[in-house]
Parts: C-alpha cells; structure tokens; sequence
C-alpha cells in the first residue's frame, strides 16, 4: 500500500467515524488506532478517550486491561497531511501524566473528579503489578530524537523495574499495521541471520524443516533496528511491552550485569522463527518471508539495553512450517504466557463446530477466531446488500452473550474469564448457532442504541460510556423473557432472527432496556452515595439495578397497548 492509498483509506476512517460519533479528527484517530491497531472493541475504546480533563495532562486515551495485566496511556497527533513534526516535548509530557496519576488528591482539588477516580484505578492496577505503556501515536515520519528520547525512557533502570515501557507508533508503522489488517504484507520478506559457529541441526518432519542455531544477540538487535516491530507476528505484537508478570527486568538486568552476561544463553528459552523457506550457506542463513512468534520480549529487551556484547548469544529455532500449522505453533510456543484466552479457546470443540454451523446457515456468517480469519474460499456468499460481510467477532460475541446470560459484569471487566473458566457455561456444548446469532444482533443494535444516546443526552454518557451496551444487553434479556416467555430462544429460527421485523423489534427492545438501566443506575448510585466506577464492578450493585428495572417493567406491562406498540412479541 502507497502512502497516498493509505492516506484516503485513514481519511476515510476517520470520517466515517466523525460522523458516527460526533468526535473531532484527532479523538477520531485515537479511536481508529485503539480499535483498529490495538484492537480493543469500540466500547472499551469510547470509555478511554473519553475521560474528562485526561487531555489536559497529556493523556488522550487511558485503558487498564484487566485482563492482560497492563495499563495503556497514550497521546495522539494527527494531521490530515501526513506530516506531524513529532516533538520532544510531547514525550515529556506523556512521560509526565504518570505524575499526575499518581496524586488523585491534586487532581480532585483541580476540579477533574472523572481523572481522579481513574487515577485510583491506576494506583490500584500498579499495586497488583500491572505494567504500563506510553504510547506517542502520530501521522508524521519517525523522528530520531523522539526515537533516542524513548529508546533513554526504555533503559531507565527505575521504569525497567517498575514495568513502564514507551512505544511510538509513527507513519511508516501505522501505514505497516494498516496494510497487515487489510490482508496485505504480514511478514519480513527476505535477509539472513550469521550463525555464531558453523554448527547448527536440521530436521525434518510432518511439520516441514526446522533449523537450530546458536547466534550472537547483536544479530537479533541489527534485526529489530532494521524492522522495529514489523519483525514480530501481528498476534504476538500486541503483547509486547511491559504487563504484569512480564520478564523484561530479569532479561535486562542480565544483560547489564557483566558478571552475570555469560550465563543469558543458559537463563534464557530461545527464539522462535517462522518462514516460508530457509537456506544455508556457509555460516549463514538466508529466510523468505519470516516473523518472529516467540522470543519478542527477548528481542526487545536486548534492543533496548544495548545487547550486543560478544559474551551475548541466544538459541534461535527456524520453522519453515506448512501454513496450516503455522496458527498452532504460534499458539503451544506462547503457551505460558497465551496470546490470547478466546485464541485458545478457538479451538475448542464448541467454537470449531460454531464456526462450521456459521458457514452452513442460509445467511452464512464468517467466525472470526482471530484477526485475518477469513475463509481461503469467495467471500461473496459472506456479503450482505450492501456488499459488507457478516461476520462474528469470537472476543466481543463471547462479551454478549455472557451479559445476556445476566453476568454484563464478568463481560465488562473480565472477558478473559469469559473464554476460560466460565467459558463452558457461556458457551455450552449444545448452544446453537442461531442463538449466538440472536446475542450477536442484540449486542450490535444495543451498542447502536447506546451510542445513539450518549450523542443526544450528554448527560447520560458518563453512566453509558461504563460499559452501557454490555449492562444493556442484560437488562434486554430480562425483558425479552418476561415479554416472550423464558423458553422463546429455543423457538427463534434464522430467518426470524436475521430478519429486517426482528432488528427493528430487538431496537425497541434495546432503547427501552437502555432507559431502564440508567435510570435504575441513578436511583440506585444516589442511595449507595459511591464513585460509578467502582459501583459499576459489584455483582451486587448490578443485581439491584436490575430488580429495579424489573420492578418498573412489571409497572409499564400493565398498560397493554403500550405494550403492543414500545415491546412487540419477538416471535
């Protein structure tokens, strides 16, 4: 992808999302960095650039992801150019918020009660062990001196151990991810790595060839200063950085110690490499379109701290594995540390025969399992009217449906449980493709609903924005079963479901549920006189602002033509 392409296809996006959510372009291009880059779903997204007085402390977004164990907190530059001169002082900055959210007290008495609740948070997540990451993302060339400021950020001994990590994502990266997400080039096309000693083992096997080698890390670190990130597979490139648990300390500190530098190859699991093909010659091998699946943090972390001394080397492993494989060795050579819950809960028996029952609906949908999971075969049977494909996210349907079986709670804060150790009750051995379906169109007219409010009633953003579509869904839930009967999923057909009738009905559903919520939310928070963040994580808290709901609905139902005409049977 050209620059100039790149540049219409962000114009596009950023457009079209001014103009679905009423933003200005640069919350816009956070948002579309957020949720196309880092792949956070569109709610979680809205929730973190929308944190009011966060801008004036350099922080445009702010995400604690409770499931991975690390904190986001980033700054956005966009021109619609191309051509933001990255700033020095903008790192200072970023570099600066941490200050700020480290003394909630100065920001509450600054009038930015909003930041300072999130600033507990914070505090709260650190005191777990939660890493952080700054990131600096602008539409501008990489600038050195921004680069050699971070890269000074990065080797502080201090924010090594307390698992702070800055990244910047510049132009040619985000251009990069951009052209990957798209179906285009994913990995390194070509170069060669020397051996240490012209010794290494090869193998072969069902699998295809294999190559292990002893190598000097300053070959691993000429690799990551040409690539950068583009070096690692997009699946595991999420996961770089500091998060709680990380290991980055223990490597760094290694390779600093000179009395210890020795003893890396032994401390240390190695590095993996996928390619096409690989050939060797002499005391080298030359790789055809290769990624690095396991060893990230390694890499990293020896780029970082200057880890190209002599006494450094490291055991590298070549897989030029056949491309059905390739998911599989991805995910068992990150197994203790998984890329994601819902990527290994993909291949459970559940969701392998959804994804077939999806594929043999008359409407067939694409299950996606994971970014770029589409069918090798024509996606046209995929397509809607309007030539957009339908399509199924495994990560956000698992969210609805665990608020529709009424725990928006578990959904909202922890959808890495929902895939793991509730993922047999969310999804049962016997749940029909048509009843993931039906959560799915829920969530999506739901989130449109919810989104559509928080545009026109400002006043209820700041209890919507908290995961509004998810506590939605389970107010819906109730009241589609008192409305149509518990057992009316097990009768829902897919032409009921998918039908233009049924959306409209399930919108009446969702704006209905929407105003339940909030309102119960509010009579609810007023009695308990708490923050709504931290409210909004109680099971209990939840369950009384459901019985409200409840009680206002059994009131509403006793005025049978308002029935007919606000909540129409669904079959």
């Amino acid at each position: 992808m050209t620059t100039s392409n790149f540049k219409a296809a962000l114009e596009r996006e950023i457009s079209h999302i001014c103009s679905q959510h009423g933003f200005n372009e640069s919350k816009a291009f956070l948002f579309w960095f957020a949720t196309s880059i880092f792949e956070i779903d569109e709610d979680s997204a809205l929730e973190a650039i929308s944190v009011e007085g966060a801008n004036d402390k350099a922080i445009d977004l702010l995400y604690i992801d409770e499931d991975e164990g690390r904190i986001f907190i980033a700054q956005g530059k966009y021109s619609r150019n191309l051509q933001y001169q990255a700033k020095e002082t903008d790192v200072a900055n970023l570099e600066s918020s941490l200050n700020w959210l480290s003394s909630p007290e100065a920001l509450e008495k600054e009038g930015k009660p909003e930041l300072a609740e999130l600033a507990k948070e914070y505090q709260e997540a650190l005191k777990e062990g939660y890493g952080v990451e700054l990131l600096y993302v602008y539409t501008g060339k990489k600038s050195f001196n921004v680069d050699k400021k971070i890269a000074v950020f990065n080797q502080n001994e201090e924010n090594i151990l307390r698992r702070r990590n800055f990244r910047h994502y510049h132009l040619e990266l985000l251009q990069d991810l951009w052209d990957e997400i798209q179906g285009g080039r994913r990995r390194i096309q070509k170069d060669s790595i020397e051996f240490s000693e012209n010794e290494y083992i090869q193998m072969q096997g069902k699998f295809g060839n294999a190559l292990v080698a002893n190598i000097s890390c300053k070959e691993i670190v000429r690799l990551y200063n040409q690539y950068g990130d583009k070096l690692f597979d997009r699946n595991v490139r999420l996961f770089l950085g500091a998060r709680k648990g990380s290991v980055n300390a223990g490597i760094a500190e290694t390779i600093k110690d000179t009395k210890d530098r020795g003893n890396f190859w032994a401390y240390n699991n190695g590095i993996t490499i996928i390619c096409d093909q690989f050939s060797v010659k002499e005391k080298k091998v030359n790789l055809t379109n290769f990624s690095i699946v396991n060893g990230c943090q390694t890499t990293v972390s020896l780029a970082d701290n200057k880890g190209d001394s002599p006494e450094l080397f490291v055991l590298i492993r070549l897989i030029a594995a056949s491309a059905d494989i390739v998911d599989n060795v991805i995910r068992f050579t990150n197994s203790q540390n998984p890329i994601r819950t819902w990527d290994i809960a993909s291949q459970e028996k559940t969701q392998r025969r959804l994804k077939n029952d999806f594929k043999k609906l008359k409407k067939p949908y694409i299950y996606l399992t994971r970014r770029g999971d589409k069918p090798i075969s024509s996606l046209q049977k995929y397509r809607d009217g309007n030539n957009r494909l339908r399509q199924i996210r495994i990560d956000i349907v698992g969210q609805y449906l665990a608020a529709f079986k009424g725990d928006p709670v578990l959904a909202y804060k922890h959808k890495a449980f929902v895939f793991s150790k509730h993922h047999d009750e969310i999804f049962p051995m016997d749940i029909r493709a048509e009843e993931v379906l039906f959560c799915w169109i829920c969530g999506e007219v739901s989130k449109s609903v919810v989104w559509e409010m928080m545009k026109n009633k400002p006043e209820d953003v700041r209890i919507l924005k908290k995961g509004g579509t998810l506590f939605t869904m389970a107010v819906l839930s109730e009241v589609a079963k008192a409305r149509n009967g518990a057992t009316y999923l097990s009768s829902l057909s897919e032409e009921q479901i998918s039908s233009a009738r049924a959306k409209e009905r399930l919108k009446k559903y969702a704006e209905y549920s929407a105003r339940l919520y909030v309102s119960a939310v509010i009579d609810a928070s007023e009695i308990q006189k708490d923050e709504l963040n931290t409210l909004i994580r109680q099971k209990d808290f939840f369950q009384k602002v459901l019985s409200r709901a409840k009680r206002q609905y059994e009131k509403d139902s006793l005025n049978k033509e308002w029935l007919k005409g606000v909540l129409p049977k669904l079959i």
